[in-house]
């Protein structure tokens, strides 16, 4: 007859556990900034797409609708909060938008009804933009314009680069400090938006008159 000899199962000290938890505290203190970077960069992606969906969405219901659409920009200094509504112009001009309807609206600030994390405009290109006129025009054969010129935005001076794009960066910044990675989204001529890496923006700031070198 076998006989086996139990010996007594042994627990975990407290000590060990101290150490687990030591082990523990130190991982998630390399983890959590990995996280936050991730989760910022995913929140600025985010209002990139929406801003791409928004131009892609002004193009086709002004191809198909024979009607200028409009994207104003609540602001275009450096550091605004992305803030941007889509109009409905009555006719195909450009300056149509201001009878218009608002058929869309996004908003980033700080204080936005949706608790969306804050988005701002970290640099933009060309220097059109600063002027608070200088809407965003969609025309119904696709190309993008200056909404109070009808005229394409200002090429870039001394660049290759092609002529009536527009670039905005978006990022999160709090107090001054660009928090996670900007994303640059540009918005050609020819109507389309795509997200870009690394766009020279200054080699597109041109004259900021439209139409003009």
């Amino acid at each position: 007859m076998n006989t086996q000899v139990r010996h007594p199962e042994r627990g975990t000290t407290l000590l060990e556990l101290l150490v687990g938890l030591a082990i523990l505290s130190v991982l998630a203190g390399l983890a959590i900034p990995g996280v936050m970077s991730l989760w910022r960069s995913y929140n600025v992606r985010a209002a990139a797409d929406d801003l791409i969906q928004s131009v892609d969405y002004a193009r086709t219901q002004a191809q198909a609708n024979r009607r200028a659409y409009v994207i104003t920009l609540g602001g275009t200094s450096n550091n605004a909060p992305l803030a941007f509504d889509v109009w409905q112009g009555t006719g195909t001009g450009c300056a149509s938008w201001i009878g218009g309807q608002k058929v869309r609206s996004i908003n980033y600030k700080p204080t936005n009804p949706k608790n969306l994390s804050p988005v701002q405009i970290s640099r933009f290109a060309p220097l059109d933009l600063a002027n608070n006129t200088a809407h965003l025009c969609i025309k119904p054969d696709g190309r993008v314009l200056r909404a109070d010129l009808s005229l394409p935005y200002s090429p870039p001076i001394g660049s290759t680069l092609g002529a009536g794009d527009v670039v905005i960066e978006l990022a999160r910044v709090e107090g001054g400090t660009v928090l996670g990675n900007p994303v640059q989204v540009q918005i050609g001529y020819n109507g389309t938006a795509r997200i870009v890496v690394g766009r020279p923006i200054e080699d597109l700031f041109g004259s900021g008159a439209g139409g003009l070198p």
